[in-house]
């Protein structure tokens, strides 16, 4: 309450729980926000009530203006060596091809042998992201192009992934190709143009 840091462990000398994290209940009540009716630790499914600051613990930590201004661990990391931290906006994973490189080096994990320490894990990751085949990468990269090329000629979601089946060959969609795909979309699923939604 009157801005002075506070540690989130109790200290390496408490007499019941030595380096253990306070909780949430103690941070809080330190800060003097206690509610007399106690809270909730989250709100179910973390589906706080738009608006409110108060109606769990997890939401009235996240609200404090020191948790807000906080940078995260990397932000920290990069800005003290001298660089300029920027995050961009999540993209669809469709625009984003290391989302689907990824997504295979995870399935390539997940069939590792278990691991006995740090070392063998970091190892198991490392294996992993070099083993997806580069070709398989190109194509993840390809279809990526496909969909920004389908997107930026006007198709909806729906229409650019029929396109991009339809002309998987191709790293960009012709660009006359976008109203005749269009049409034939319509056609083919019954659609009337003001109905035609986005993904």
């Amino acid at each position: 309450a009157d801005n002075t840091p506070q540690d989130f462990y109790f200290a390496e000398d408490h007499a019941r729980m030595p380096g253990w994290f306070k909780g949430m209940e103690n941070i809080i009540r330190k800060h003097g926000l206690w509610p007399e009716n106690g809270l909730n630790m989250q709100c179910e499914g973390f589906k706080c009530e738009a608006g409110k600051s108060d109606c769990c613990c997890r939401q009235l930590l996240f609200t404090q203006p020191d948790f807000e201004k906080q940078k995260s661990h990397l932000e920290e990391l990069i800005t003290f060596r001298g660089h300029i931290c920027d995050f961009y906006p999540k993209y669809h994973c469709e625009l984003n091809f290391i989302e689907q490189y990824w997504g295979a080096a995870k399935l390539i994990y997940r069939t590792s042998p278990k691991t006995k320490d740090m070392k063998e894990m970091e190892e198991n990751v490392r294996n992993s992201l070099d083993n997806v085949p580069v070709v398989q990468i190109k194509r993840y990269t390809n279809c990526a192009a496909q969909f920004i090329s389908a997107y930026g000629q006007g198709l909806s979601g729906p229409e650019a992934a029929w396109a991009n089946r339809k002309y998987h060959g191709h790293r960009t969609l012709p660009p006359e190709m976008a109203t005749k795909l269009k049409n034939e979309h319509t056609k083919k699923y019954n659609i009337q143009p003001n109905n035609v939604q986005d993904l």
